[in-house]
């Protein structure tokens, strides 16, 4: 629900444009939808929690309506949003702080909430903010994965943070080596989709990276990769029958 997001997919808080993309990606098969009012792009304007749940409260309603035919996840920074959201039947809470706000993790043990933790060097994005280049990126980020699943006793699913505080090679880097992370113990997710790491291979604009992403979402599912966050439902739920009837 922004009129900003990066991929050029925001339905400019239109609550009609919202449920018809709602019901649009159930009958395209997706698992979990994302629900989210703030977007995150390079020089995005972030929101207070009482802006952010003007803009998805009707959406809400329709969240409410329809839980038991797709799971629905919370996209915020604020424990206050995700705290309406789960009464509303969101039941996995996606924040790309990492819990800045401290009462996150505290609402996910009450309501027992999957919450999904992303690594970042900032929120919004910054392009000009990244991890050294000469630095191991694998290896860094998974002991900051580490550090977080020792310290929180919540269902928690690492996101590693493709697209916030990384160069393009070191996206790339994380994508070749998502192996690794699986000995965490915990799900990985992977939000690469339509990203401007991709523009190493395309000159394509953001919302045009659909074939690109689903090259790499291939890999992905072949690496065992839980959780993959992506705009382009309906191709992606071919991919995932293709490669089951492949795998019989």
């Amino acid at each position: 629900m922004t009129p900003d997001s990066f991929s050029g997919d925001g339905v400019a808080l239109s609550v009609e444009n919202a449920i018809a993309r709602i019901d649009a990606m159930i009958a395209d098969g997706a698992h979990i939808i994302d629900i989210g009012a703030e977007s995150t792009r390079p020089g995005a304007v972030l929101l207070n929690h009482i802006e952010e749940l003007q803009r998805i409260a009707p959406i809400l309603e329709a969240v409410e309506e329809r839980k038991n035919l797709v799971q629905f996840s919370i996209d915020t920074r604020h424990a206050a949003t995700a705290q309406v959201a789960i009464k509303k039947g969101v039941a996995i809470l996606n924040d790309v702080s990492a819990a800045s706000d401290p009462q996150m993790l505290d609402l996910a043990r009450e309501y027992n909430c999957k919450i999904i933790i992303m690594h970042n060097l900032g929120i919004p994005a910054d392009p000009q903010i990244t991890l050294p280049q000469d630095c191991d990126v694998v290896q860094l980020i998974y002991d900051w994965a580490e550090n977080i699943i020792s310290k929180t006793k919540a269902d928690i699913i690492i996101d590693v943070g493709i697209g916030f505080g990384k160069t393009h090679a070191q996206a790339w880097k994380i994508i070749r080596n998502i192996d690794k992370f699986k000995s965490l113990g915990v799900p990985i997710m992977v939000a690469h989709s339509r990203k401007s790491f991709l523009s190493i291979v395309t000159d394509k604009p953001a919302k045009e990276r659909d074939f690109e992403t689903l090259q790499v979402s291939s890999y992905l599912v072949d690496k065992n990769v839980d959780y993959i966050r992506v705009h382009d439902v309906k191709s992606h739920s071919s991919l995932l029958k293709i490669k089951k009837i492949l795998q019989a």
